[in-house]
């Protein structure tokens, strides 16, 4: 008896649930009813009519826990953040008059009534750093460089007789034989890679021989020239240094200069050859330097640049066909701007 009336009552339960759960669904579907077409996250509506797929399981027990994913119809025009998925999650702050100078309450207007300022250009133009930065300091790409160079001139000539001479003797020569040279160069950094150089030199030539050379019917003992020189070179830096103080280089180009060359015999008289040559002369510079930026406008640095000639007349005089030349060693001194 007890066991019957326990069934009855589990049966009467579960008849409950389930007109319960048939409602609650009638009564969601009867909400929507009318649509034409309507999506919910969990349920598609399609046509009048109505039809609903299970996406996943959404039951009594669900929303009895609060752990419900339905969507009702309401929540598509709510202005919630939580709801409408097409307002941006990021916070956007309104125009201030910061953002727009000379406006007053932020509608651009000044003064009287009916008149506007257009400040777009003050927005829109860039300003100026409060200080340079390091790797502006030492690149300075696209920027001049001005400088002079101060230093001193060697020659291989026949009068000097330093012509095929080795390594020692030859450093051995030009330490006591040698004049003094200056000029003035500007420079062009491009990148990295490469830069421009332009500039003049003078140049004081000068040897003098222990015996001396037989020249005709002349004995030659010395010889003076002065050059001047105008060369453009381009120059290949080496990268990896390009964002340090210091700049090594190697260059080559191409140049002209005009001689005037002076032969003395042993009394020191000024002899005068009967040989035509052309006084200015072409000449093709190579050589290399390095150089450090000490302030942010100063760079100091050295170079050695060779100059290589097809000319015999360097010292005055030619003996072999041998050409003469020169090179200059130069300490630079530059300001970038």
């Amino acid at each position: 008896m007890k066991t019957t009336i326990i069934n009855k009552a589990v049966i009467a339960a579960f008849t409950i649930c389930i007109i319960f759960l048939v409602s609650s669904e009638t009564t969601t579907a009867n909400e929507v009813s009318g649509m034409e077409a309507y999506e919910y996250q969990g349920y598609e509506l399609i046509g009048s009519g109505y039809s609903f797929h299970l996406a996943q399981s959404d039951n009594f027990f669900r929303r009895l826990l609060g752990r419900s994913t339905r969507r009702t119809a309401s929540e598509p025009k709510s202005r919630s953040q939580r709801h409408n998925t097409q307002r941006p999650r990021r916070y956007s702050p309104p125009a201030s008059n910061s953002q727009n100078p000379g406006a007053i309450g932020g509608q651009g207007s000044v003064g009287a009534a009916g008149s506007s300022s257009d400040m777009s250009a003050v927005r829109n133009t860039p300003k100026p750093p409060l200080y340079t930065s390091r790797r502006d300091q030492y690149t300075a790409f696209g920027h001049w460089e001005l400088g002079l160079l101060l230093g001193s001139s060697h020659t291989l000539t026949d009068i000097g007789g330093s012509k095929g001479l080795g390594f020692g003797d030859f450093a051995d020569y030009h330490t006591s034989n040698f004049g003094l040279s200056g000029g003035v160069y500007g420079r062009y950094i491009m990148n990295d890679w490469f830069a421009l150089n332009l500039g003049m030199n003078f140049a004081s030539l000068s040897a003098e021989r222990d015996q001396p050379l037989q020249v005709g019917n002349n004995e030659v003992l010395r010889f003076q020239n002065e050059i001047f020189e105008f060369f453009s070179n381009t120059e290949f830096r080496l990268p990896n240094l390009a964002r340090t103080p210091w700049d090594i280089y190697g260059f080559i180009g191409i140049g002209v200069f005009f001689s005037d060359a002076s032969i003395y015999g042993v009394n020191d008289q000024l002899i005068t050859t009967q040989d035509d040559y052309s006084q200015v002369q072409p000449f093709i510079p190579f050589g290399g330097g390095f150089s450090v930026k000490v302030t942010n406008t100063l760079r100091l640095g050295y170079e050695l640049g060779w100059r290589n000639t097809i000319f015999h007349y360097l010292d005055g005089v030619k003996k072999d066909n041998t050409y003469d030349h020169y090179f200059l060693n130069s300490l630079k001194i530059g300001f970038t701007f």
